[in-house]
């Protein structure tokens, strides 16, 4: 057939992870990150790898690299890198948010919701340590639309938390203090742990989640 009369070779779609067409267009306004295993590995060799270099030291070819995918499979759960930094940013924070809102929701008294959500903070960031030195340290990257919904749920958090300092001064658990001083007070205390706690380190997530409680309470509580 001449070259003239030739047909243009039909462009090959991407594939999903499962061998499926993808089809390329972004997700609309407003839609759920698409969410499975791999959007999970995704988000967790995305974490580790900002942690090592950085936000503007690692690229989209770095995590596919890392986890031997394509980048069609990639676009497919992360619009792109700072999509990804957002996605890492809001798991973070959504672990964070729904262990202290249902502390807080409890019906214990404050003293116990304080030490309650000391230890949850402690843990969370003892285990998940890369996800919270990239919030951390790399938030600064976020779109401004972005900025505004981590910080949201930032301040809803530091509010639980000041509602529980408010709480106990009114029953007179604790003296009197500037509830957001003293949430945020705690919270430096608690998050700072990504800096410097190490697994095999000379203490334990126990025992720095029991130091930091006792530091957090001997520093509200009433003296009788």
């Amino acid at each position: 057939m001449p070259a003239s009369r030739r047909r243009p070779a039909p462009k090959l779609k991407p594939k999903r992870p499962d061998g499926r067409t993808l089809r390329a267009r972004p997700r609309a306004a407003g839609d759920e990150p698409r969410s499975g295993p791999r959007r999970q590995a995704i988000l967790d060799a995305g974490a580790l790898l900002m942690r090592e270099r950085g936000f503007a030291g690692t690229t989209v070819e770095d995590v596919t690299s890392q986890l031997d995918l394509t980048k069609a499979a990639f676009y497919y759960y992360v619009e792109n890198k700072e999509e990804l930094l957002f996605q890492i940013s809001t798991q973070t924070l959504a672990l964070a948010d729904t262990s202290i809102s249902a502390i807080g929701r409890s019906g214990a008294p404050a003293d116990r919701k304080l030490g309650l959500m000391i230890d949850s903070f402690v843990r969370l960031v003892a285990e998940r340590p890369e996800f919270f030195t990239v919030y951390f340290q790399e938030k600064g990257h976020l779109a401004p639309k972005h900025l505004v919904t981590v910080t949201r749920i930032e301040r809803k958090i530091a509010a639980a938390l000041e509602q529980v300092v408010r709480d106990g001064s009114a029953a007179g658990l604790f003296r009197k203090a500037d509830p957001a001083v003293a949430a945020f007070a705690i919270l430096g205390m608690c998050f700072w742990v990504y800096k410097w706690f190490r697994p095999n380190g000379r203490a334990g997530v126990d025992e720095v989640s029991a130091a930091f409680q006792t530091l957090g309470l001997e520093g509200l509580l009433a003296r009788r």
